[in-house]
């Protein structure tokens, strides 16, 4: 089997010397032969001119049909629009004027002399089975070339050996990139890229992220794009799949005008083939991964010396964890749903293509989602859609709570702990489908980290039992929570309670009574205010609750 270099697309030479007439002679753009022809079409003397130019053609002009087209356009200034318009070149039937030569000559573009036979009805069809009998060999060289490199893959040799055939067979750069690094390159015999595009490439990475959200992705086919480069080079680079992540980037380097059809072909097979060698090798260390600690429940441990291991680990998973992220915690008021819950919000995320962690406990889920390049506010979106997934996935209420955005490995156990808060306490003050940010506790976030002391406890039954052991039917205690919330006020508590004024008045008056304090001082209110709060936070789950006025049941932190 042949390993030459494999020839770029059907180029203005290849047509020239395969497809126009014998005769045929070049008379300006000789530096750029090596364009890329995708269709050819002949001028008409009617409108329009041409089929729709989308870059990329062979245009054949026929001085006597220009005139007939319009008598007042000169083949310079038409030579001069098309150009602008991306076409690959010009071939003109007879003498060409010096204007002409120097027009093309600006512009780079190649400009051929056709013999006076055959008709260009004839040529334009000759050099459109050209075209195509020319990309059917491509396509089938590049699907030999799939061949070899899948079989490298599939025999396990490594990701080094098949990028040195992937070289050998296109003669041109090869870079693969992980982690943000260049791991390979396969360029000749320097075996290295100058300094300017290494830089370029490194510039170029933040904007890998936002083309890749705005093309279907496949791990057979993925996408290409062509990517400018200094120094007069460009490249062609396709993303390698692994198992729904990026795992990394494949590039075929060469000069401007040297890349084509079938490079492009070729990065696009490599990739795939590098995407069975990354998941051979994912696998491997997966498998020595199960023998440890889950990597979330690593990094939520926070046990020390373990940070750089799990950073690494979550690197080798394709999270970045110096980027921003969002740790969201959710459970629902049924039990025995934490897995439908995990595999929805593990399906979208994988959809919106998100790196994410995701683990079940018992009933908890717990999410770590990076949110790298993604704005705050898109942070809140994600919040509400993943918390309405959730809920559909359980057939019913579902509660989450979550912490600030954080960064670095080391803080995602705090992250964790301030989910997993947000949701407690959310859900026994909010019900059981709050959606909680650790930041909206208040005061909460400290009262919560009191629980486990009996003094909270004592303190709480200290200032209110006697209250709560008269308060049958919770008027008393509801009435003293709208009094607290509105600042003393009786006339707004009897707002807030859809009360007469007087009625509250009078339930203030037996409160003090029994609790034989005077909600007129300021220190008094400030201690009732706390322990009711505590009260709150001893509530176990979100079922307590309290007689409302007219028979009504509500939450205590309705009233």
């Amino acid at each position: 089997m042949s390993s030459s270099p494999i020839q770029p697309h059907v180029t203005i030479a290849d047509v020239w010397r395969g497809a126009l007439p014998e005769g045929t002679r070049l008379s300006a753009g000789q530096s750029s032969l090596r364009r890329e022809v995708g269709w050819c079409t002949a001028l008409r003397a009617r409108p329009p001119a041409f089929e729709p130019l989308r870059g990329g053609e062979l245009l054949l002009i026929d001085p006597a049909v220009l005139t007939a087209f319009d008598s007042r356009l000169t083949l310079p200034e038409l030579i001069r629009s098309v150009a602008g318009q991306g076409v690959a070149g010009v071939a003109v039937r007879g003498a060409i004027s010096p204007q002409t030569l120097k027009v093309a000559e600006e512009h780079a573009l190649p400009l051929l002399e056709l013999p006076p036979s055959p008709p260009l009805d004839e040529v334009e069809q000759r050099v459109l089975r050209y075209i195509v009998d020319r990309r059917a060999e491509l396509h089938d060289r590049a699907q030999d070339l799939h061949r070899q490199l899948s079989e490298l893959a599939l025999a396990g040799r490594g990701i080094r050996p098949l990028l040195n055939r992937l070289h050998e067979l296109t003669g041109v750069a090869v870079l693969l990139e992980r982690d943000s690094q260049v791991e390979f390159v396969g360029a000749g015999d320097s075996g290295g890229l100058p300094p300017g595009v290494a830089a370029a490439l490194a510039r170029d990475r933040p904007s890998l992220d936002q083309w890749l959200r705005e093309v279907p992705l496949s791990a057979f086919d993925p996408p290409v794009a062509a990517r400018p480069l200094p120094e007069g080079r460009s490249r062609l680079i396709a993303p390698i799949l692994v198992q729904g992540s990026i795992g990394g980037f494949l590039s075929l380097v060469g000069s401007d005008g040297e890349l084509g059809e079938l490079h492009r072909l070729a990065v696009g097979r490599a990739a795939h083939a590098c995407a069975i060698e990354l998941v051979r090798l994912r696998a491997a260390r997966d498998a020595r991964d199960e023998v440890e600690e889950e990597l979330l429940d690593v990094l939520t441990a926070a046990r020390p010396g373990s940070s750089e291991a799990a950073r690494e680990r979550a690197k080798r998973k394709g999270f970045d964890l110096e980027s921003t992220y969002l740790v969201l915690a959710a459970e629902a008021q049924e039990p025995g749903l934490a897995r439908a819950v995990r595999s929805a919000w593990e399906r979208q995320l994988g959809v919106m293509r998100l790196n994410h962690l995701v683990r079940d406990r018992r009933d908890l889920v717990l999410a770590l989602i990076s949110l790298a390049g993604r704005r705050s506010p898109e942070s809140a979106g994600l919040i509400a859609q993943l918390h309405r997934l959730a809920t559909d996935a359980a057939g019913g209420p579902v509660a989450v709570g979550y912490g600030a955005l954080r960064s670095g490995a080391g803080a995602v156990s705090v992250a964790a702990r301030e989910a997993e808060q947000a949701l407690e306490m959310g859900r026994r003050l909010h019900g059981a489908t709050a959606a909680t940010a650790f930041s909206e506790l208040g005061l909460y976030r400290f009262l919560y980290a009191l629980q486990p002391l009996p003094e909270l406890l004592a303190f709480g039954e200290d200032i209110l039992g006697a209250l709560r052991q008269r308060d049958r039917t919770g008027v008393l205690m509801a009435t003293l929570r709208a009094y607290l919330a509105v600042n003393g006020s009786p006339t707004d508590a009897a707002q807030r309670l859809h009360l007469h004024r007087n009625t509250v008045l009078y339930r203030l008056q037996r409160i003090e009574q029994i609790l034989e304090r005077d909600l007129r001082d300021a220190d008094v209110r400030l201690t009732l205010h706390l322990a009711l709060k505590i009260v709150e936070i001893l509530e176990q789950g979100s079922g307590s609750r309290v007689a409302a006025p007219g028979g009504r049941e509500q939450r205590p932190s309705e009233v």
